[in-house]
């Protein structure tokens, strides 16, 4: 008789929705995990960069901004990423800009950061603009596979003068929507 594998737990497909501000505690922890990992010494710190992130949050959600969308996504009652849209100006003209794009580690790979991309692409689809732009850590090998298959382009490359503050450069990344 063949050995039966151990059955898995299915879990619920992750849904992506603009957030709230009932959705302040956990968005704050995923960003805080995220960029500000309770490792080391920076576990000391992490409380208050996670209030500050929160804090943060709270004042762009309350502003009520129509070119503003912070956006959450959840497996089940957990959120596990988040990513924020808004317009940015410059001496060019306003164009929609994505930041703050996290997933909790634990969830990494699993097209989470996909959904959240495409989602972030329907807001500014929906703001009636025809592309989407981001920074990344030039030297960030998985993110930059995930924009390149999702057809983001280099546009723009921050200076060498940042890696002697030891910051590698950020490539901007421009996507035409369709």
């Amino acid at each position: 008789m063949p050995a039966v594998a151990p059955s898995q737990p299915v879990l619920p497909s992750p849904v992506v929705y603009p957030a709230t501000p009932g959705d302040l505690d956990p968005l704050a922890e995923v960003l805080a995990q995220v960029f500000y990992p309770p490792s080391g010494l920076q576990r000391w710190i992490h409380p208050i960069c996670k209030l500050g992130i929160r804090e943060d949050l709270r004042l762009r959600l309350a502003a009520r901004d129509p070119h503003y969308c912070c956006l959450a996504a959840a497996v089940g009652s957990e959120v596990v990423g988040t990513a924020e849209i808004s317009l940015r100006v410059t001496a060019h003209g306003k164009y929609p800009y994505l930041s703050n794009l996290a997933v909790l580690p634990g969830w990494r790979r699993r097209g989470i950061a996909r959904l959240l991309l495409l989602s972030a692409e329907g807001v500014a689809k929906g703001w009636g603009y025809r592309c989407l732009h981001l920074h990344v850590l030039e030297d960030n090998l998985p993110a930059r596979q995930l924009y390149a298959q999702l057809r983001y382009t280099p546009i723009e490359r921050t200076s060498q003068l940042w890696r002697w503050l030891g910051i590698p450069p950020q490539l901007l990344l421009c996507k035409w929507l369709p």
